[in-house]
């Protein structure tokens, strides 16, 4: 009889310490599952390129004054990225002109949004020329360059968002056309490149398309 029930306690702690042993192991599988980070769902009017590969890298270019400006400088905000040159005779004035009703259609919240106008043509754009033509379209635009010693920089930027530039020889050495990419791109707080906005984009679908980033 004793030995039924020293038999019959030993089993019993056996499970006690078995239950005990599990529930942790349930809790901690219940906690992992409800840390898991979904990624967030757009309806974008442009294209997501999240997975494109594009960018993803901080660049230092030269802006008004000589100053150079990171991409890092803009964290926390939706940044904007127009490629193009100061003579281009429709291509970049629409783009930069459709960005800036954009802006005031955002109202408030455009104080989070950064427009960088980036030259394709370094070597007449220079810091003063980018300054003063980004800022006529609106005064919070930025326009950068590079000095002669860095095209090689400018060149990386542009290989990173994948620009296709093409310099078409002119009557002289200064009187040329550049061809580029049209699209511009749409850059989240954290500086990921998450939109390709065609040409062809109203500032009303440009507006859409930056809310969603701001919120």
């Amino acid at each position: 009889m004793l030995k039924i029930q020293f038999f019959l306690a030993v089993m019993l702690s056996v499970l006690m310490l078995s239950a005990c042993q599990h529930q942790p192991e349930a809790s901690t599988v219940q906690a992992a599952s409800t840390d898991v980070v979904k990624p967030k769902h757009y309806r974008f009017e442009g294209s997501d390129v999240r997975d494109a590969g594009l960018g993803g890298k901080d660049f230092s270019l030269l802006g008004a004054n000589q100053k150079t400006v990171h991409l890092r400088d803009f964290q926390g905000k939706v940044v904007v990225l127009v490629f193009g040159y100061t003579h281009c005779p429709d291509v970049c004035p629409t783009n930069l002109l459709t960005y800036a009703d954009a802006i005031n259609q955002i109202g408030e919240k455009a104080k989070q949004v950064q427009v960088l106008f980036i030259t394709v043509d370094p070597q007449r754009d220079t810091p003063q020329v980018m300054s003063a033509y980004a800022s006529a379209f609106n005064p919070d635009f930025i326009g950068l360059t590079v000095d002669k010693q860095h095209f090689g920089e400018l060149n990386n930027v542009i290989d990173q968002y994948k620009i296709a530039v093409h310099k078409v020889a002119g009557r002289s050495s200064d009187e040329y056309l550049v061809d580029h990419s049209t699209g511009t791109y749409l850059l989240d707080k954290q500086g990921h490149t998450v939109v390709y906005e065609p040409h062809s984009q109203t500032a009303t679908q440009l507006t859409h398309d930056i809310k969603q980033l701001l919120d």
